[in-house]
């Protein structure tokens, strides 16, 4: 039954919301004229006695009273009641059937062809008052041949819509011919406005256009003009293009008002009181807008009822995108004293053309207050709309209460909104209806105004509620509860004696409304809920009453805010009483519209507080520090989380809703909170960025900590930082240590290392080396030995590396001055990084001095073995290359490949026979990165060895034999000499070996005796 109910209650609310406030859409009284007639050019709502009629200007329309003349326009009376075919007739203005132009005076002859007839219509303002058409471009053609001129011509015709009516050509003076001067060209009627004594016409052709107004009395029988000198006189101003009466300066006195809504391109609006048989300017407005034609449509209306008219000035063309017009609201502060109150403009839509028709309707929603209608008629391509907006104490509220789409009235409506006319009952219902001109469709429509009830509700609550004194129990529980009562009654003119109300009572709706949770609730069928749906019938103007019981929630944190209890509500279905008539049935009611805000009644309440000082205030401190190893600062990528450890304390009174904020970077994410004991300490995030731990009750000291998650930190931040603070819905006075800055700095940490091979590892030179082997460029004799050296940087985490340098030198020289032996052809660097380009300014050096024969040959006898190149000893010339490397992941390497010449010819002056080059490499982290205490190595060295090849050359090996032989000739000849010197060749060489021969002899004789013994 309850979901039915609010089923039903939302049904009620979606009506409502669709067809808005009281203006009824579902019953319109549609009339029809001749078609291309423009019949609802004008329109005008009139009663006479108990007859209601709709006067209906149709300005192109053929008359049946004067047939022979050509498209005059005219005026119809449609009855409104027992008229179940929507009829209109043509009204007899009494001017006759003659083709000939009728005289008018000494010098006038009227011409009715095409005169637009019913251009405008007016009503007098009083019971049983007259009526003003008029035709603007009525002609006298008494002048014919020198000067056609369009005078105006209006009718006042008698209340019963019969009859004689007196004709009034305010333009016309005897003997004046020429047009465009004076009035010449007036075209007055134009507009109209009809006060009790008044008739007041617009005639916007006067003094070549400049324009003005005319003011008939009818009581004097005499005419009113401006002041010229009162008026800017400047032409094509059409002054009198719109005019309207009213009491601007005091209650008891008409003032005229009139728009030009060409004055100097941005229109203008003049009021003028009547001083004598003049008019005296005594309040003046320009338009802001060029071409918005400020000032053609006018309205008087006391909108907040003070006894002063107010003004509201239509510029229809007024532009943002294109002509969407807009109306200007002028408060009367009485004397001609006028404040701009503010603008409308219904729903800015394009090409609307807001503010062509504004029009006072009456007090139709009974609310004391005068409302009024502004026409949009080429709004939703051209079908029109009519926004119906209402006075109050202030002015006028600017949202309007209801937008009447012509094509939600009839899809067949054109312009509709061009003319409309109110402030008459014409159902007979006790409120003002509204008919609305469609003249594009030759269309009128009749809308009548629903009764609208106005609902009393009262929500009686208690002044206080004290938690700390349970009222009431639930099983075993006592709980804290209090009582709802809620009084409703309604009220209203032209209503049925009862009515069924709808209604919703919703308990902490401010908190329902922000999606929190409510503190208080109902019970219903052993449920807790926080709104109860109800349906009651109520008397005419009898209050009936509704007791609830309300509980409080446990673990209350918020007891700050108040308790707001709201009742919406709607109407229910109730059957009409009293006779209902066959063509205008009875309207069901509406409620009364509250300015746009939600039809709803509410009341507070708060919660009692037990405080020592006089506004409550609570003293909150926070301290807190991040905790880490050791470290001073964070290393991304090492460390996955962090630990946020905080104190929160309170040296004032009882703290309530209590919240720590944590603000933090994207990059962190929170995993979990830690407290030491259950506090009801409860956290949740609110953004991702955005964390909120709520401290529910009353406190002195909470330890607890927050963990979050560092791992996915990019470093792209110098710091890790934390903003915390602490908020209670207390007041508090030292609100310095309430927050907390809580910062880290993050570092790239890193082992870092390079490796490194260079190939070829070794290479042999020499003058007997096949050239070919080698690598010679254009136009150079040098010959070149080609080497690749790749270097790989290694990050080996644990942090991102952010960037890097890695440094290679190079020996590059044998001696400190000689010539540069290698020649860069193209370093690069695998993925993200660039290295120094190098120039080799000497690239190919060739020794130019010729060595003797001698020297070869001691060079070739006295070559040393071995010299190592290495940079790392002093005084060695080396090339250095530096690159710079991009980001690198844990674990990624990034690649150097360097292509370089050897320059033999410079190493083939080396006397060594072996050359050993020894290339140092280094890894340097930038200033964003550390790297890890006693890692990996940051340097390397490369070696590789130049051979000298041993084979002399072909020359030199013959010399070298030459000589051999000439030495060892002249050693054989020196032996020779110095033997013969000592007589070598002088000795008795043959008895010496005799000799010799028998002593060997004589010795083995004495070796036989010696064994035989």
């Amino acid at each position: 039954w309850v979901a039915r109910l609010q089923h039903v209650f939302c049904a009620y609310l979606s009506i409502s919301v669709v067809y808005s406030y009281n203006i009824d859409l579902e019953h319109p009284l549609v009339f029809r004229g001749p078609n291309s007639s423009f019949f609802g050019y004008s329109v005008l709502e009139h009663y006479h006695d108990n007859t209601r009629w709709v006067i209906v200007g149709a300005p192109k329309a053929n008359s049946t009273y004067s047939s022979s003349v050509h498209s005059p326009g005219a005026v119809y009376k449609c009855r409104v009641h027992s008229n179940p075919e929507r009829r209109c007739t043509e009204m007899d203005l009494g001017r006759g059937q003659s083709p000939r132009p009728a005289s008018c005076g000494k010098t006038c002859q009227g011409d009715r062809d095409d005169e637009w007839m019913g251009v405008s219509l007016a009503r007098q303002d009083r019971a049983n008052g007259n009526i003003l058409a008029c035709a603007h471009r009525w002609k006298n053609i008494y002048y014919d041949s020198e000067h056609i001129l369009p005078h105006g011509y209006c009718s006042i015709i008698p209340p019963t819509l019969q009859g004689r009516t007196k004709p009034l050509i305010p333009c016309y003076e005897d003997y004046k011919q020429k047009y465009g001067e004076e009035h010449g060209s007036c075209q007055a009627g134009i507009a109209g406005v009809f006060t009790e004594e008044l008739v007041v016409m617009g005639a916007p052709g006067s003094y070549y256009w400049t324009g003005t107004i005319k003011v008939y009395n009818l009581t004097s029988d005499s005419f009113y003009s401006p002041n010229k000198e009162d008026v800017d006189s400047h032409r094509y101003s059409y002054l009198g293009y719109a005019v309207t009466a009213g009491h601007f300066s005091s209650p008891n006195v008409i003032d005229i008002a009139a728009g030009a809504p060409q004055h100097s391109g941005s229109g203008k609006v003049y009021i003028f009181k009547i001083d004598g048989v003049s008019l005296v300017k005594s309040f003046q407005a320009s338009g802001r807008m060029m071409g918005s034609y400020f000032g053609s449509s006018l309205c008087a209306v006391d909108l907040n009822q003070d006894g002063l008219s107010d003004l509201l000035v239509g510029a229809p063309m007024h532009s943002q995108l294109r002509d969407e017009g807009q109306v200007s609201v002028y408060l009367s502060k009485g004397n001609g004293v006028m404040e701009e109150e503010g603008v409308l403009s219904g729903d800015n839509a394009f090409n609307a053309h807001f503010g062509e028709c504004i029009s006072a309707i009456g007090d139709i929603d009974d609310d004391g207050y005068q409302d009024v209608a502004i026409g949009a008629p080429k709004e939703d391509d051209y079908g029109g709309a009519v926004y119906i907006y209402h006075g109050d104490a202030k002015g006028i509220i600017s949202k309007y209460s209801m937008k009447l789409s012509g094509r939600s009235v009839n899809p067949g409506l054109q312009m509709f909104g061009q003319s409309i006319s109110g402030n008459v009952d014409m159902d007979g219902n006790g409120y003002a209806d509204v008919t609305i001109g469609a003249f594009m469709s030759d269309s009128v429509v009749m809308l009548r105004t629903r009764p609208v009830i106005t609902v009393d509700i009262s929500i009686f609550l208690p002044v206080s509620i004290n938690i700390s004194v349970p009222q009431c129990h639930e099983g075993l529980q006592n709980i804290n509860c209090f009582n709802v009562t809620v009084c409703m009654r309604f009220r209203g003119r032209q209503l049925p004696g009862q009515i069924e109300l709808l209604y919703n009572l919703t308990a902490d709706v401010d908190k329902r409304q922000k999606s929190q949770p409510s503190r208080v609730y109902f019970t219903q069928s052993g449920s807790q809920i926080s709104q109860i749906s109800q349906q009651i019938s109520l008397d005419f103007n009898r209050e009936e009453c509704q007791r609830y019981t309300a509980y409080v929630k446990k673990d209350v944190k918020d007891v700050f805010t108040a308790i707001t209890f709201e009742v919406a509500y709607s109407l229910g279905k109730h059957v009409l009483s009293g006779d209902q008539e066959r063509d205008l049935p009875a309207l069901t009611p509406v409620l009364r519209w509250r300015k746009g805000n939600k039809i709803a009644a509410r009341n507070e309440t708060w919660f009692e507080k037990n405080c020592l000082s006089d506004d409550c205030a609570a003293d909150l401190r926070l301290h807190g520090k991040l905790l880490l190893h050791s470290k001073p600062h964070l290393a991304l990528g090492g460390v996955k989380n962090v630990s946020l450890n905080l104190t929160i304390s309170n040296a004032g009174d009882d703290a309530y809703d209590t919240n720590i904020y944590f603000h933090f970077s994207r990059e962190v994410f929170y995993i979990n909170f830690w407290q030491k004991e259950e506090k009801g300490i409860s956290c949740g995030l609110v953004d991702l960025d955005f964390l909120k731990c709520s401290v529910g009750f009353p406190f002195m000291r909470y330890h607890f900590a927050v963990i979050f998650d560092t791992s996915q930190l990019s470093g792209q931040n110098d710091t890790l930082q934390f903003f915390i603070q602490a908020k209670s819905a207390n007041p508090e006075h030292n609100l310095s240590d309430n927050s907390l800055d809580l910062s880290i700095p993050l570092v790239h940490e890193t082992d870092t290392t390079i490796t490194g091979v260079v190939t070829p590892s070794s290479f042999v030179y020499g003058n007997y080396i096949d050239a070919s082997r080698f690598v010679q460029l254009e136009d150079m004799e040098c010959n070149f030995q080609p080497l690749n050296l790749t270097f790989q940087a290694i990050n080996k985490g644990p942090s991102r590396l952010p960037g890097s340098t890695v440094d290679i030198r190079i020996p590059n020289r044998l001696v400190g001055s000689g010539a540069d032996m290698f020649h860069i052809i193209e370093t690069q660097v695998d993925g993200r990084g660039n290295c120094t380009p190098h120039r080799n300014p000497t690239l190919c050096t060739v020794p130019q001095d010729r060595e003797s024969i001698f020297h070869s040959i001691f060079a070739f006898f006295s070559k040393s073995g071995r010299k190592v190149l290495d940079c790392d000893r002093p005084g060695r010339a080396c090339m250095t290359i530096s690159c710079s490397l991009g980001p690198q992941l844990k674990e990624e390497a990034l690649s150097i490949d360097i292509k370089l010449l050897v320059n033999t010819e410079i190493i083939k002056r080396d006397s060594s026979s072996v050359i050993q080059f020894v290339t140092r490499g280094s890894v340097q982290v930038n200033d964003r990165a550390v790297e890890v205490p006693n890692g990996l190595p940051e340097d390397i060295s490369l070696v590789f060895e130049a051979l000298h090849s041993q084979e002399p050359k072909g020359y030199v090996v013959g010399w070298i034999i030459a000589i051999s032989l000439l030495v060892g000739i002249l050693i054989f000849l020196l032996l020779a000499v110095l033997l013969w010197k000592m007589g070598f060749f002088r000795r008795r060489y043959r008895e010496i070996i005799e000799a010799e021969k028998n002593r060997k002899d004589s010795d083995e004789s004495w070796d036989w005796m010696e064994k035989n013994h």
